[in-house]
């Protein structure tokens, strides 16, 4: 009987490389780009390309939330090494440049020594904006997401400071290691605190969209977009343990913005919106979206020149969705999943002129349709039923339930319209 060609050893023409820097020059690549956060696609290809690149004939990775383990072989000879992963951010630019790097690799350019030579001055020399610039920059995003949230003026500017100011506390205090679920919650009641009472005194009529507006820099975007890959993707563990972080990220922001409303008493009050023709409407919500998913590619660490190209997705998704939404009546799970479909498409054909990886280009791009308000009001609706009468309940639980049956299924939507393009052309191209 034949045995399976990768189970056979392969005669060498000379030495054969040594196994064990291999494995950890990849196992460091797959390492960086987990906590630069890319999904798990993503980082089994830019291992695969390490360290077959490096020599290997075969890889296999295991991917876990908070480890990697690698087993490469060379011939008759193989060896599995585990790396720990650290604390999962976004950087969207070490994440472009590890996988220019791994082109490189798989081109077989560089040797091992190299190859950890470069990481090493990724992981020290990649450049990242100032706390000053992210922060303003994340402050007009959320002002931004204030009028997609149809906010009033009096209030853009109460929350672009509320953001703003929060958004240096929590770089700040993530620079001293504190923990990122109490980082939320104090962070959050700052921001909502100050775009409350800005939005109040500056005589705002959506007192309570200001201050959910003001802390939407603290929504798990990217992390709930990955969780669902993962899952549709073949990690459902992976996927489970992100969904958890998210869950806890956004219990903790809603902690925050409770207190904020507790100690400003904000309540709903009545919103006089001014009607416009649906074309001026459609315009006003591809300029802010535009401008959030430009904030947000800050915040995510994406250079300048790459900006422009999360302002067009960005501004697509919302024209799009705005249009399904508005125009024809459909909901706005439905809408969001045609918004995200399309952008997917379009990032296919995108990429390669705007040299920005795939993930940076389509998730920034949807960031401002990720439902963060419908996720607040969840959570602070489950809040107030522990504070008023069993028979009284009824109502803030099915608008409770609501709200997070929402939130769900437009996550989802999102996410399941930016993978149908990437699985069809990776079935196209397996053929």
């Amino acid at each position: 009987m034949d045995l399976p060609d990768n189970l056979l050893g392969e005669e060498q023409s000379g030495p054969a490389p040594a196994l064990e820097p291999i494995a950890m020059v990849a196992l460091d690549a797959g390492r960086m780009l987990m906590e630069a956060g890319a999904n798990a696609t993503s980082i089994e290809a830019i291992v695969a390309n390490f360290a077959r690149g490096l020599g290997a004939d075969r890889v296999d990775l295991r991917v876990g939330y908070a480890s990697l383990a690698i087993t490469i072989g060379i011939g008759s000879n193989g060896i599995t090494r585990m790396r720990e992963v650290g604390p999962l951010g976004v950087n969207q630019r070490l994440d472009q440049e590890l996988w220019r790097l791994a082109d490189r690799v798989s081109r077989r350019e560089l040797t091992t020594q190299q190859a950890r030579e470069a990481l090493d001055c990724l992981a020290k020399g990649t450049p990242r904006h100032s706390t000053l610039i992210m922060a303003v920059a994340v402050g007009l995003a959320c002002a931004a997401f204030g009028r997609l949230l149809k906010s009033d003026w009096p209030a853009v500017g109460p929350v672009f400071v509320g953001a703003t100011i929060g958004q240096f506390v929590r770089r700040k205090l993530l620079e001293r290691h504190v923990n990122v679920f109490i980082c939320a919650s104090l962070v959050s009641f700052l921001a909502a605190l100050i775009g409350g009472l800005g939005a109040h005194f500056a005589g705002s009529y959506t007192v309570p969209t200001a201050m959910i507006a003001s802390i939407l820099l603290l929504v798990p975007g990217i992390p709930s977009v990955n969780a669902l890959g993962d899952i549709l993707e073949g990690h459902p563990t992976l996927g489970s343990a992100r969904a958890v972080s998210v869950a806890m990220t956004l219990i903790f922001m809603a902690v925050g913005l409770w207190l904020a409303e507790v100690a400003t008493g904000a309540v709903s009050q009545p919103v006089f919106l001014v009607s416009m023709p649906i074309w001026i409407f459609v315009v006003h919500q591809t300029i802010f979206g535009a401008v959030a998913a430009a904030g947000f590619g800050v915040l995510f660490n994406l250079g300048f020149r790459s900006l422009a190209w999360c302002m067009v997705t960005g501004a697509l998704a919302l024209a799009v969705r705005t249009i399904c939404w508005e125009q024809f009546g459909w909901t706005l799970e439905a809408a969001s999943f045609a918004a995200a479909l399309t952008v997917g498409a379009a990032v296919q054909v995108l990429r390669a002129r705007a040299n920005i990886s795939q993930n940076a280009l389509d998730v920034v791009g949807c960031i401002p349709m990720v439902p963060g308000s419908f996720a607040a009001k969840a959570i602070l609706g489950l809040f107030a039923l522990t504070s008023i009468d069993t028979a009284q309940a009824a109502e803030p639980l099915t608008a409770a339930i609501q709200s997070t049956v929402r939130v769900v299924f437009t996550v989802g939507a999102i996410g399941t319209g930016l993978a149908i393009p990437t699985l069809l052309l990776r079935v196209r191209v397996a053929r």
